[in-house]
C-alpha cells in the first residue's frame, strides 16, 4: 500500500514537470518471449553466448549450459532491427547494430544507448563458414552448402556460424533458432528457446509450466511451447507435420492429469500426457455443437466446452457428449467458462450466465448498469468477485453483497477483450494495450500501458496474474510484466 502511495504521490509531483517519452516501466518489469528461431548475427564472451534475432538478444550461459533471460526488456532500441552484436572476451561491454545506428548496453542501467561507432574489441572467436561434414539432428539431413532439411523436405540455412576457440561451435539456422556442435565430432544439437509462433491467445499455467498457442497466422512452423518458468527453457509440439497434431488456430487450452485439451477453429484436441500424442479429435461430427472450440474448463475427469454455436459437457474421457442448454445458447457465442463455488459462470455473445451444477439451473446475469446485458467476452472469478467485459465496458460483481461496480472509461471502446484480476488489480486489454485498475483506492486509480511503456505491441490477446507478475499474450509473443514493481513511478 505504502509503496503504490509512494508511486501516487511522485506521479502528482511529477504531472507538473514537462513530459518527455521516458517510459515509466524499466528493464525489469518485462521481458518477452517470441519466435527467437530467426537468428541474424552471434557473438560468444569466455562465459555467455549472445544471438542477435528478429525478435531481440538472447542469450545462452555456456558454462552451465542454460538459457538465461532475453534482453528484450531493455529500453532504447528497436529489438526487432538488430542486425549484428558484438560482445568482449569478459562480458563487460556489449554492443548492437541496427538499420539505423549503433548501440552501447548499459549493464548497470539496463538500457541501450546510441554511438557513433563501434569500437575495436579483443574477442576469443572467428565466424566461419559451415565445414563440410556435420552431423544433423534426429529427424534432419545435413548438406554442406550449410543447411539441414528435415523429413518434410523443408530448408532451414546456417544464417551465421561461429568457433569460439575451446572446441565448439555455436550455430544460427534460420528458422530453427540456435545450436551448438563439438567441433571434434560436429554432431548439431539444437539449442530449442522461446515460441514456436509469436501470436498467443492461449495460456494455461500446468503448475508452473506454461501452455502458450494461438493463432497459426500461416507461420511456417507453430503449434504450441511449453515454458518451465522456473528452469526458463522451452520445448515444441509442432503443428501441421503429420496426422498427429493438425495446424489450427488453437483459442483455449486446459487440462487435467490425464489429458491436455486444445480448443481451436478445427475442433477439439486431446492430448495424452505420457506421451504428448492426439488421443482423439472431437468436432462437430463428434457431438461439438461446433467445430470452433472458443473456450474450455476441466473440473475433474468432465470437460466444458464452449464453442461458437453453444456450449456442452463431455464426460467419461470424452465418450459421453451432453448439449448444454440447446434452446437457451443455440447459435451463441460461448467465449470463457469459470468454475465457482457449485457453478459454471459463462461469458458468451447473449450475456452473462451462471449454470448451477447439480440442478442445471441457468440464471442471466442481470446488469442494473447494462454492460454486461449483451456481448459478454470475458469473466473472471477472484474470491467472492466476479468481473465481466464487454463492448460497453467492465464490471464487477460482489457475491457476498450483490452489489456491483461499473468501469467505463469513455475514451476507449471495448471489443473482445482479454482479462485477468486478484484482490489488488483488475488488468483488461484497451484499444491501446493494457488497462490497469488499481483496486485499493476507492474509486480505484486506472493507468494504462502502451508500446510507449515497454510493452512490445498494442494488440493483446491473452493476460494471466501469477503473484506479482502479468503475464501478456499479444501478436508480438509472450510478455512478463511486473505490474507490483515497487520502483515504477506511474
Amino acid at each position: 500500500m505504502k509503496r503504490i502511495l509512494l508511486s501516487v504521490l511522485l506521479s502528482s509531483f511529477m504531472a507538473a514537470a514537462p513530459q518527455s517519452a521516458m517510459p515509466a516501466t524499466s528493464e525489469a518489469e518485462t521481458v518477452t518471449y517470441s519466435d527467437f528461431a530467426w537468428v541474424n548475427y552471434i557473438t560468444t564472451s569466455m562465459t555467455h553466448v549472445y544471438f542477435a534475432t528478429t525478435e531481440g538478444i538472447i542469450r545462452f550461459n555456456r558454462i552451465e549450459m542454460r538459457w538465461e533471460e532475453p534482453l528484450t526488456g531493455a529500453q532504447g532500441i528497436d529489438h526487432r532491427d538488430i542486425q549484428r552484436i558484438w560482445v568482449d572476451m569478459f562480458d563487460e561491454k556489449l554492443y548492437a547494430r541496427t538499420s539505423a545506428t549503433s548501440y552501447e548496453f548499459d549493464l548497470l542501467f539496463r538500457e541501450w544507448f546510441s554511438i557513433m561507432e563501434i569500437p575495436r574489441l579483443n574477442v576469443n572467436y572467428v565466424h566461419i563458414k559451415p565445414p563440410s561434414m556435420m552431423f544433423a539432428p534426429s529427424g534432419f539431413t545435413y548438406d554442406p552448402a550449410g543447411f539441414i532439411t528435415d523429413w518434410h523436405g523443408r530448408n532451414f540455412p546456417f544464417s551465421d556460424m561461429i568457433d569460439d576457440r575451446s572446441g565448439n561451435f555455436w550455430i544460427g539456422i534460420w528458422g530453427l533458432g540456435a545450436a551448438t556442435a563439438g567441433s571434434p565430432s560436429s554432431v548439431i544439437e539444437l539449442l530449442p528457446f522461446g515460441l514456436i509462433q509469436n501470436r498467443v491467445d492461449a495460456i494455461y499455467n500446468d503448475n508452473g509450466v506454461l501452455w502458450v498457442s494461438g493463432s497459426s497466422l500461416g507461420a511456417i512452423r507453430s503449434g504450441i511451447s511449453v515454458f518451465d518458468v522456473e528452469n526458463n527453457s522451452f520445448s515444441h509440439i509442432e503443428s501441421g507435420t503429420g496426422d498427429d497434431l493438425r495446424q489450427a488456430n488453437i483459442h483455449s487450452i486446459d487440462g487435467n492429469d490425464k489429458y491436455i485439451y486444445l480448443g481451436s477453429d478445427d475442433g477439439l484436441f486431446v492430448l495424452d500426457r505420457d506421451n504428448l500424442r492426439v488421443k482423439k479429435t472431437l468436432g462437430y461430427r463428434s457431438g461439438l455443437p461446433d467445430d470452433n472450440v472458443m473456450s474450455l474448463l476441466a473440473v475433474g475427469d468432465s470437460l466444458f466446452v464452449g464453442t461458437e454455436s453453444g456450449a456442452c459437457l463431455l464426460t467419461s474421457e470424452a465418450d459421453s457428449i451432453r448439449i448444454i442448454r440447446p434452446g437457451q445458447f443455440v447459435n451463441t457465442a460461448i467465449y470463457d467458462l469459470e468454475l465457482g463455488d457449485s457453478a459454471i459462470w459463462i461469458a458468451s455473445s447473449a450475456g452473462g450466465f451462471k449454470l448451477h451444477l447439480g440442478s442445471d439451473r441457468l440464471q442471466r446475469f442481470q446488469d442494473p448498469h447494462n454492460i454486461a446485458f449483451g456481448h459478454v467476452s470475458n469473466i473472471e472469478l477472484f474470491e467472492d468477485q466476479v468481473w465481466m467485459v464487454s463492448d460497453a465496458g467492465l464490471v464487477n460483481i460482489d457475491l457476498s453483497t450483490g452489489e456491483t461496480h461499473p468501469y467505463i472509461s469513455t475514451f476507449r471502446s471495448f471489443g473482445k477483450r482479454a482479462l485477468a484480476v486478484n484482490d489488488q488489480i483488475a488488468a483488461v486489454a484497451s484499444d491501446r494495450g493494457l488497462l490497469v485498475y488499481l483496486l485499493e483506492y476507492d474509486p480505484p486509480i486506472e493507468r494504462e500501458f502502451t508500446s510507449l511503456d515497454g510493452l512490445p505491441s498494442e494488440n493483446i490477446y491473452e493476460l494471466m496474474l501469477d503473484g506479482d507478475y502479468l503475464w501478456i499474450g499479444s501478436d508480438r509473443g509472450l510478455t512478463r510484466f511486473l505490474w507490483n514493481d515497487p520502483d515504477r513511478i506511474d
